[in-house]
């Protein structure tokens, strides 16, 4: 299990891979396989500085939202070849890219341990305590 704290900072490693990954894996002529990594790696950062998390610029973001994002970016990554129509223009390993970068995104998700109390309390998250129903002895 990964912590929150871990998962904070793989967001910006994350995207900072996303934006440079055409560049590195050889398909930044490829105008559109380009564009769905930059602007996906650029929308992570963005919406990861404003998540109630640590290392965030303004907190406004609930860490439940900010998941969901997490999740519709992976699968958008994993889908965008044919949503965009360049699966064959690509080379295999580009086309594997895709899927190794928006499964680890679900994995990220997934394997993040919930916030601790300590968390919670830090970050000023709103946390229901069981109240004994009235009545009850």
């Amino acid at each position: 299990m990964l912590s929150l704290r871990t998962h904070n900072i793989l967001d910006y490693v994350g995207g900072a891979l996303l934006i440079l990954a055409p560049f590195l894996f050889g398909f930044a002529d490829i105008d559109a396989a380009r564009n769905v990594f930059m602007l996906t790696g650029i929308i992570l950062v963005l919406y990861s500085l404003f998540t109630n998390y640590y290392y965030a610029v303004l907190r406004v973001i609930p860490l439940g939202v900010h998941m969901t994002l997490d999740v519709i970016a992976g699968a958008f990554v994993i889908v965008s070849p044919w949503i965009f129509n360049y699966r064959g223009v690509i080379t295999p390993g580009q086309e594997y890219l895709h899927y190794i970068l928006g499964i680890g995104v679900f994995c990220l998700v997934g394997l993040t341990r919930e916030k601790t109390e300590t968390d919670k309390r830090d970050h000023h998250v709103h946390v229901r305590t069981a109240t004994p129903a009235a009545g009850r002895v």
